[in-house]
C-alpha cells in the first residue's frame, strides 16, 4: 500500500514549516515571554504533525485504527525549545498488522524528510507499563503526555491504565528521582557555578524544575508548578521566585538555541557576550555586560536550588506522614528553630545552629522551615553585631574550627543568604565570574570548594603527600586556615592586587572577631601570600640553594610555612578538578621539605656549595665499583657545581651509571619511569645550537607533554639534559620495551635520521580553549628573580609546538637554556626558562627587548 499522496505533499509541508518557524524565531525577543514562544512553537509543530498524520491515515484508510500519536517529555509539556528533539510516543495495538507497520514506517520516514530530529518510541499500552516499571526515565516521560491525533479512546485507555496501576509507588519514585538528581548534579561537580554552566542539566537548571513537576505529578496527580503552592510545599514568595527564575532560564535557553542554531544547553564563553547584548546589558562601572548576565543567571540557579530543596523536603515529610514512618530519603533534619527578627540573641542562635551542623556534617541538615526563616530574616544579620556579642563570636570561631564540617555549614549559610550578610565582602564575589584559562568556577564557589578541600586534607583522604601530614602538626588553630581560605580571593573584581585587597578585608574582619594580633597577622599574611608557594614551586629552580634560602626567609618560621602549604594545596585543587596532579604535589613537597630543613638548620651558613657538592659526589661514588669511581671522577671534572645542586643523589647515580655505560660517540638517550607519574628522559651528547628545540619537537611528535626540563653543558661541550614528561593520552605504555622504543625514536630524531618538527596549532579544540586562545601570549623577562640566570616566563593558551617555537626564538638570538619548568593549567600553560646569553651572562636590556618582540611575533600569530 502506498502513501505517495502524503509524501508528494512533503515539499509543501516542509516549506510551510520553515516559513512559519522562521517567522516565529524572528519575532522572539529575550525580553518577552519565553513560555508563550514555547507554546507557539509546540503548536506549530502540532499542526504539521497532525496534518501529516491525518493525510497518511486517509491515504491508507486507517482512520478507525487504534493508533495514536502522543507528545511526551518536554514536548508533552507544550514547551518546545528551538533546538530540542521531538519526543513522541506512537501508541499501537498489541499486535501490529502489516498496514499499521507500513503506516508507522512511512510516518517516521516523512518526519526525517521534514528534517525533524525525533525521539520516537512505538509501544502498546502493556509495553508502556512494563517498560515504565523498568526504566525511571520512561516512567517520568509518561507523566507528561499530551494527545496530538489518532485514536483519542486509545489515549484515554493509556491514561486510565497509568492511574490505576502506577509503574512506581510514590515513595519509591521519590527516592529514585532524588538519587537520579544527585547523580546528575555530581556530573557537574555538584555546583551550578561553572563559568560555562549547563542551563538545563546543571544544579539549579531547568531540569531541577522538571524534577519538581515529575514529583508532584507522581505523588499529587498534578504536574504543574502551581501544585507546589496549593499543597503548601512552598510559600507564595518562594513560588514567585521560582517562576521568575524559570522564566529567565527559559528566555536564556531559547536565545542560546537561536544564536547557535542547534540544541546547545551549555552557555559557553564565546556565546556569553552576544547573549548579554541580546538581553540589553550594557557596560557599567566595574561590571561588564557578561558579568551582569552571569550574576543574574547564578542568582536564578541559587533560587531554584534553595526552593527545590525546601519543596523536596516537604514532599518527603508528607510521604513520611502518609506511611507514618520517618523518611529515610533525606538527611535527618534538625528540629525547627523559631527565629525572630527582633530577637537580641538572633545572631547567637543562627551561628549556634550552623556550629552544630558543622559538628555533625554527615548526620543532619536544616529543615525546610528553618532554611525559609533564615532566608527571610537575612537582612537582620549585621557584621558589626559580632563586635558586640562575644557569644556569637565564639560560636562562629567554633564553627570554623571544624575543618571537616565548616564547608557543610558555610555552603548552607551561603544558600540562605547569611554568609554574604555576615561578610559583606563575600557578597561582592557571589556569582562573580573569573575569565581566565584555569578557573572553571565562580569566585564564591571556588572559595567554598577550597574550604571543602581543607576538610578533606584534615581527614587525610587520598593524601600521598607526606608533607601535608607534617604540616598539620604545625596547625594549632584550624579556624585561622579556614578564615584565610574565605578571604584569599575576596578582593577579586575590584581592580588592583586582589591579594592585597583581600588582606585588608581579612584584617578588618579579624578585628571584629577580636582575634589576637598574632592570629590576625597570620591570616592577613596567608591571604596576601597565598600565591607565593605555587609560584615558587612551579617557576623557580628548587635545586638552587639561593631560591630555598630566599623562600625560607619570606616564610619566617615553620608555622607560617605549614599553614601556607595547606592553603596552597586546597586552593590549587579547588581551581579546576582536572588540573591537580601528583607532579604539582611533588613540587610543593620538595619546596616544603627543603624550606623546613632550611628553617631548622642553624648552621646552614657553614655548609658552602663546594661542601654540598662533595657530599653528593661521595654518596654516588659509594654506590659505584672501584673502576667506576675513577671514571666518574674524571667525568665530573668537566661539570660545574651547579649540576650537582640540580639533582638528588638518586638522580645523580642514574646519570653517572648511564653515561659510564655508554661507549659510543652517538647521543645517549635513556628513559625510565618517574615517580609519582610520567617518565624521566636523560639525553647526553654533543651540545649544539637548537638542540633544545630539536628535542622538544621530538617529544611533541610522540604526544608527550614536558613538565620539567633541566639543561646542563659540560666544559668539554657535552649536553646533559633531563626531561620529565607525561603522556596525557595514556597511549605510551611504561614497559621496559616501550622505554627502549621511545629512546630509539628520540635518538633517531636527535641524530638527524628522522624529522623532529612538531605539529602546530591549538592542543585542544573545544570552544573554551578557542575563546582563550585569542588572548595574546604574555612574555616576562626578569634579571632580578634569580641570582645567576635571566628568568623568562611565557603564559599562553596551550599550543602544540609552543616549546619548539620558544627554542627557535632563543636559538636565533644565540641564547642558551639552562633549565625549564612547564606548568599546564587546563587550557593555559605557564612555562619558565632559565637562560643566559652567548657570553654566559644574564641578558642585556637590548637582548631582553629583542627577545620579547621575537616571542610575541612567534607566539601571537594566528593559530590554525
Amino acid at each position: 500500500m502506498s502513501a505517495s499522496g502524503a509524501t508528494d505533499a512533503l515539499p509543501t509541508i516542509l516549506e510551510s514549516l520553515k516559513q512559519e518557524r522562521t517567522h516565529l524565531l524572528a519575532g522572539f525577543s529575550p525580553r518577552r515571554n519565553g513560555r508563550a514562544f514555547l507554546r507557539q512553537h509546540a503548536a506549530l509543530v502540532d499542526k504539521i504533525l497532525c496534518r501529516l498524520w491525518k493525510q497518511m491515515e486517509t491515504r491508507l484508510s486507517l482512520q478507525d485504527s487504534p493508533l495514536c500519536l502522543i507528545a511526551v517529555g518536554g514536548y508533552g509539556r507544550g514547551a518546545l525549545f528551538p533546538g530540542s528533539d521531538l519526543d513522541l510516543l506512537m501508541l499501537t495495538p498489541a499486535r501490529l498488522s502489516p498496514p499499521v507497520e507500513d503506516f508507522l514506517h512511512q510516518f517516521l520516514t516523512a518526519l526525517w524528510d521534514l528534517q525533524m530530529v525525533v525521539g520516537a518510541s512505538v509501544r502498546s499500552i502493556p509495553e508502556c507499563l512494563e517498560q515504565a516499571r523498568e526504566d525511571l526515565s520512561i516512567a517520568s516521560t509518561l507523566l507528561e503526555t499530551r494527545y496530538l491525533c489518532g485514536s483519542l479512546e486509545h489515549y484515554a485507555q493509556l491514561e486510565q491504565a497509568l492511574r490505576a496501576n502506577p509503574p512506581w509507588k510514590p515513595a519509591v519514585f521519590f527516592a529514585a528521582k532524588l538519587a537520579e538528581q544527585e547523580s546528575r548534579h555530581a556530573r557537574c561537580s555538584d555546583t551550578a557555578f561553572h563559568l560555562e554552566p549547563n542551563l538545563k542539566d546543571g544544579p539549579g537548571g531547568l531540569r531541577d524544575i522538571h524534577q519538581l513537576q515529575w514529583l508532584t505529578a507522581a505523588i499529587f496527580g498534578d504536574g504543574s508548578l502551581s501544585c507546589l503552592r496549593r499543597e503548601n510545599l512552598v510559600n507564595p514568595d518562594e513560588y514567585r521566585q521560582l517562576l521568575r527564575a524559570q522564566a529567565f532560564l527559559t528566555r536564556l535557553r531559547i536565545t542560546l538555541h537561536i544564536a547557535t542554531a542547534r540544541h546547545e544547553d551549555r552557555l559557553r564563553l564565546d556565546q556569553q557576550r552576544q547573549l548579554a547584548a541580546s538581553f540589553g546589558y550594557v557596560d557599567r562601572p566595574g561590571r561588564s555586560p557578561v558579568e551582569q548576565l552571569m550574576q543574574k543567571l547564578f542568582r536564578a540557579f541559587a533560587d531554584i536550588l534553595r526552593i527545590s530543596a525546601i519543596a523536596q523536603e516537604n514532599i518527603a515529610l508528607q510521604l513520611a506522614a502518609r506511611s507514618k514512618t520517618s523518611s529515610k530519603q533525606v538527611k535527618n533534619p534538625k528540629a525547627a528553630v523559631m527565629l525572630q527578627a527582633n530577637d537580641p540573641q538572633l545572631l547567637q542562635k543562627i551561628l549556634r545552629l550552623f556550629r552544630e551542623l558543622a559538628e555533625n556534617p554527615q548526620g543532619s541538615t536544616l529543615d525546610a522551615l528553618t532554611q525559609r526563616q533564615l532566608y527571610n530574616i537575612r537582612a537582620q544579620v549585621h557584621p558589626r553585631d559580632l563586635e558586640q556579642d562575644p557569644i556569637a563570636r565564639s560560636e562562629l570561631l567554633s564553627l570554623l574550627a571544624q575543618p571537616e564540617g565548616a564547608y557543610h555549614s558555610l555552603k548552607i549559610m551561603q544558600q540562605c543568604g547569611i554568609l554574604g550578610r555576615l561578610i559583606p565582602a563575600f557578597a561582592r564575589i557571589t556569582g562573580r565570574i573569573q575569565h581566565d584559562l584555569f578557573h572553571v568556577y565562580t569566585v564564591d564557589q571556588h572559595t567554598l570548594f577550597l574550604i571543602r578541600n581543607i576538610g578533606q586534607l584534615h581527614r587525610q583522604e587520598e593524601q600521598p603527600m607526606s608533607a601535608l601530614k607534617q604540616a598539620w602538626i604545625q596547625v594549632d588553630k584550624p579556624e585561622l586556615l579556614v578564615l584565610a581560605g574565605l578571604f584569599h580571593d575576596i578582593g577579586k573584581g575590584r581592580g588592583g592586587d586582589h591579594s592585597r585587597i583581600g588582606g585588608q578585608e581579612a584584617r578588618r574582619f579579624t578585628q571584629r572577631l577580636h582575634l589576637s594580633q598574632r592570629d590576625s597577622a597570620l591570616i592577613v599574611w596567608l591571604v596576601e601570600q597565598h600565591l607565593q608557594m605555587s609560584t615558587v614551586s612551579q617557576r623557580r629552580d628548587l635545586e638552587d640553594p639561593q631560591v630555598i634560602q630566599d623562600f625560607a626567609q619570606s616564610m619566617g618560621d615553620e608555622r607560617h610555612l605549614a599553614y601556607l602549604l595547606l592553603l596552597t594545596v586546597a586552593d590549587m585543587r579547588a581551581t579546576n578538578p582536572d588540573l591537580w596532579n601528583d607532579w604539582k604535589g611533588q613540587l610543593l613537597s620538595t619546596l616544603y621539605d627543603a624550606t623546613a630543613r632550611e628553617l631548622q638548620q642553624a648552621d646552614r651558613q657553614g655548609q658552602d656549595i663546594p661542601h654540598i657538592v662533595r657530599e653528593r659526589q661521595e654518596i654516588v661514588l659509594n654506590s659505584l665499583p672501584e673502576e667506576g669511581q675513577i671514571r666518574a671522577r674524571v667525568f665530573w671534572q668537566h661539570l660545574s657545581g651547579a649540576y650537582f645542586l640540580r639533582y638528588n643523589d638518586y638522580e645523580l647515580l642514574w646519570h653517572t651509571q648511564q653515561i659510564l655505560a655508554h661507549n659510543t660517540r652517538k647521543t645517549l638517550v635513556a628513559v625510565r619511569p618517574h615517580q609519582p607519574e610520567g617518565s624521566e628522559i636523560l639525553i647526553y651528547g654533543p651540545d649544539r645550537p637548537g638542540l633544545f628545540q630539536q628535542i622538544t619537537g621530538a617529544l611533541d611528535r610522540q604526544s608527550l607533554n614536558i613538565i620539567d626540563a633541566r639543561i646542563d653543558t659540560s666544559e668539554d661541550g657535552r649536553a646533559i639534559d633531563t626531561f620529565l614528561v607525561i603522556d596525557n593520552s595514556h597511549a605510551f605504555a611504561q614497559t621496559a620495551q616501550a622505554n627502549q622504543d621511545l629512546a630509539a625514536r628520540l635518538r633517531a630524531i636527535i641524530e638527524g635520521e628522522s624529522e623532529s618538527k612538531p605539529h602546530f596549532g591549538l592542543r585542544h579544540r573545544d570552544p573554551r580553549h578557542r575563546f582563550f586562545a585569542q588572548r595574546p601570549a604574555e612574555i616576562l623577562i626578569d634579571n632580578h628573580a634569580l641570582p645567576r640566570y635571566t628568568l623568562l616566563e611565557v603564559r599562553a593558551a596551550d599550543q602544540l609546538g609552543l616549546l619548539y617555537r620558544v627554542g627557535e626564538a632563543l636559538r636565533s638570538l644565540q641564547l642558551n637554556i639552562h633549565g625549564a619548568k612547564v606548568s599546564t593549567f587546563g587550557e593555559r600553560v605557564e612555562d619558565t626558562f632559565f637562560i643566559l646569553n652567548e657570553r654566559g651572562r644574564q641578558l642585556t636590556e637590548s637582548q631582553r627587548k629583542t627577545l620579547t618582540q621575537t616571542l610575541q611575533s612567534m607566539l601571537n600569530e594566528t593559530l590554525r
